[in-house]
């Protein structure tokens, strides 16, 4: 992977996890998208790599479970609240103690794999990081739904604002 990939990858990641201990709102956007499109990302990453086979693929596979398995679990530690008459979630300490065993977990996990014969390169960072996420939606979504307060509003996007304008108006500007 490319080095200013990686790092940008590990900003996001930062970024996230640090709104996430401040506290902020639960959008189910926010919530399914990121790991859908780093799930993508990822397989499309795997799929283009061409000596791809199939002790590859298991390797993956398993990474995935065990971090799938670590985002389910974060996904519980989460605190989910009311504010301002919406869902709002906020990590624990137990949050952020699965998000660092969980890493480590699947990068010793990676070692191993790689020893045992791996292409180091078959195992994209996107996909371990989405499937994480996945783990950690996949128990927060519905514990979402069982909550009295309604999820939190998509926030509005600057793309947002250019798909709503019809192509034409930005000519007459």
């Amino acid at each position: 992977m490319n080095g200013w990939l990686l790092a940008g990858l590990i900003i996001g990641v930062v970024v996230v996890l640090t709104m996430r201990v401040i506290g902020e709102p639960l959008n189910w956007r926010d919530l399914l998208a990121p790991p859908i499109v780093l799930i993508i990302i990822g397989v499309v990453g795997m799929a283009n790599f061409e000596e791809l086979n199939g002790g590859d693929v298991a390797w993956v596979v398993g990474g995935s479970v065990i971090g799938f398995a670590f985002g389910a679990a974060r996904g519980a530690t989460v605190k989910l609240y009311e504010k301002k008459g919406e869902l709002w979630q906020k990590y624990t300490v137990w949050s952020l103690v699965l998000f660092v065993v969980g890493v480590a977990t699947t990068f010793g996990f990676g070692l191993v794999a790689v020893k045992f014969g791996m292409h180091p390169e078959a195992r994209p960072y996107q996909l371990a990081i989405g499937i994480s996420f996945a783990g950690e939606a996949a128990v927060l979504f519905p514990r979402g739904l069982a909550m009295d307060a309604p999820f939190a509003k998509d926030k509005e996007r600057p793309w947002d604002k250019w798909a709503k304008e019809r192509p034409w108006d930005r000519l007459n500007r």
